[in-house]
């Protein structure tokens, strides 16, 4: 319907108004290309960056605005959160402007955007502020919904009052909007997620209880190493002590008197073998086997004796 007049236009002005239209975005943008019909995409660069605008343009164009984004989404007052374009060209459209004078002026607006800066080995300016992580996170996890939906647009006045009185039919369009098929898609990606980290949670419990049950025992094993070890190093201690410097003089006079006491045993023991003998009480054989072996004894020890004796006064001529 012409907004003017108030009367609708016949489908071959409406043919050839739109065909003017697209003509003249060809005019005044070199780099047009149809993606299909009604769906145009304009490459350029601003800076260093290369964008994309996205213009779609209802069944009813122009006597309805046409619908623009751009792409990667920039930081712009004419930019809303979705990348859609808000520009004064397309905020105040009617049939009779121009479209490819409101591209233009779009495409001209956004070349005037700063370059992006790189810094050498990844540093950055410290004025600088950046996303979170968990910013970061949430824009990757989520399909943005935006704001203007181009398909509720392109419907007429009786199609969307269709929509408002009829809730079956309202369902059904909204589940048919790639924005809902998008945030389903989303949602079951994000369930079967949620159910791969739960079972991986699940197994890296059951990891952990053998761990600790394995720690348990090395911690048992580790007290039993270490009574050893004290049993150990008590006994060390003990041995260590009787070799110092200060204890060996003691060690050899208890070594050395119990030689002495050995000898003198030994031969008390043979004395007491010749009053046997001498009484009659013992054969030639015996008495000589038995006293030579008694004073055989006495004699070495008497020589252990004299050798201790000997080492103990050099010990002692040393200093220790």
């Amino acid at each position: 319907m012409n907004q003017s007049t108030g009367y609708p236009l016949s489908p071959t002005i409406v043919h050839l108004k739109r065909k003017k239209q697209i003509d003249s975005l060809r005019v005044f943008i070199k780099d047009v290309r149809e993606i299909h019909a009604g769906e145009y995409h304009v490459f350029f660069c601003s800076g260093n960056r290369e964008l994309t605008l996205k213009i779609q343009l209802p069944s009813d164009f122009p006597t309805q605005k046409p619908l623009i984004w751009i792409n990667p989404v920039i930081q712009h007052n004419w930019v809303t959160d979705n990348g859609r374009i808000m520009s004064p060209g397309l905020v105040n459209y009617s049939e009779h402007s121009d479209l490819g004078q409101i591209v233009h002026s779009i495409v001209r607006e956004m070349k005037k955007l700063p370059e992006i800066k790189s810094y050498p080995n990844g540093e950055r300016s410290g004025s600088e502020t950046f996303p979170s992580a968990s910013q970061q996170l949430s824009q990757q996890q989520y399909v943005p919904i935006p704001p203007f939906i181009p398909e509720l647009e392109s419907l007429s006045k009786n199609q969307i009052k269709n929509l408002s009185e009829h809730e079956d039919i309202l369902h059904q369009f909204v589940d048919e909007l790639p924005q809902a098929e998008a945030v389903a898609t989303d949602v079951k990606n994000h369930l079967d997620n949620v159910e791969k980290i739960a079972r991986n949670i699940g197994d890296l419990k059951k990891t952990l209880t053998n761990k600790r049950q394995l720690i348990l025992q090395h911690y048992e094993r580790l007290n039993e190493l270490k009574l050893e070890w004290d049993s150990s190093s008590t006994q060390h201690h003990n041995l260590s002590q009787c070799y110092l410097p200060n204890n060996i003089e003691f060690f050899f006079n208890m070594l050395q008197e119990s030689l002495r006491q050995a000898a003198t045993l030994a031969d008390e023991k043979s004395e007491e073998m010749a009053e046997v003998f001498l009484s009659g009480q013992m054969d030639v054989d015996t008495f000589l086997s038995s006293y030579t072996a008694s004073r055989t004894e006495s004699h070495i020890r008497k020589t252990k004796e004299e050798i201790l004796h000997k080492q103990l006064q050099e010990l002692q001529r040393l200093g220790y």
